[in-house]
């Protein structure tokens, strides 16, 4: 959908409702309920069985599972995979677990799907800061190196000349657009990162660059792997058996 110009361009607050939650607190007591996450608060908010709404913050969770996604905007694709094969530690080529079919993107969102996270202490991507506070991360790989991820809302703008939107060309341009613009259109915005062993979060900036050069001593393994098999670097699914397959040459099965 376009709309005209935010006040602000760039990461704006995400809020993801599901149907089902069941939450693991850091005290070994479980929640369930209906939830919702503020991802950029780190926070979620559980309807309890007696119809109040139970506030914890990441700092109080240990790990939570959802089920029954409500809704995202309609350009982001990433709701029609489930990460369940990843999860466990597939990847092609795996002989663990024998021949498995590609995983092809499905034609309606998956609302059943069951989607993980766990809580690490991040520096929030400040680099020369010692401090770090608890978030939430979605799990998309086994370990002992996972590949987390973080979402986040952005205004992406729409060019006038994107062939998709030549028939807003009758319209009169909006006074408050760049010019060129003819609209702004909301999506989601992937940050992945990798869990490492000793539970710190490694930020991956540049995915192909700084996950190869976490696993350098197989880097050159890692890279052939997904030209062989045509995985992307930039995309969720893949990223997860990229990791995983790195996991398998670090970490050789017994």
């Amino acid at each position: 959908m376009l709309c005209a110009a935010p006040d602000a361009l760039g990461q704006r607050n995400l809020v993801q409702q599901f149907d089902a939650a069941t939450v693991v607190l850091t005290s070994g007591d479980t929640l369930r309920g209906p939830a919702a996450l503020h991802t950029d608060r780190d926070v979620l908010l559980i309807s309890m069985p007696d119809n109040s709404v139970r506030t914890v913050a990441a700092l109080s969770v240990a790990a939570f599972a959802t089920r029954g996604e409500k809704e995202h905007p309609a350009n982001y694709f990433d709701q029609y995979y489930d990460f369940y094969d990843a999860r466990r530690g597939y990847f092609y080529g795996n002989t663990g677990w024998g021949p498995l079919p590609m995983q092809a993107r499905r034609q309606r969102p998956d609302t059943a799907r069951v989607r993980e996270f766990r809580t690490f202490r991040w520096n929030r991507g400040n680099d020369y800061s010692d401090f770090r506070s608890p978030a939430f991360f979605e799990q998309l790989s086994q370990g002992p190196v996972l590949l987390l991820r973080r979402e986040s809302l952005t205004e992406r703008p729409v060019s006038a000349a994107d062939p998709m939107f030549r028939p807003y060309y009758a319209y009169a341009p909006i006074a408050a657009l760049p010019r060129g613009t003819m609209g702004y259109y909301t999506t989601i915005r992937d940050q992945f990162f990798l869990g490492t062993p000793d539970g710190k979060v490694v930020m991956l900036r540049n995915p192909k660059r700084d996950l190869l050069a976490y696993f350098k001593p197989e880097s050159d393994r890692v890279e052939r792997y997904a030209k062989e098999h045509r995985l992307s670097f930039s995309e969720a699914h893949d990223l997860a058996f990229i990791v995983n397959y790195a996991n398998s040459l670090r970490h050789p099965a017994p």
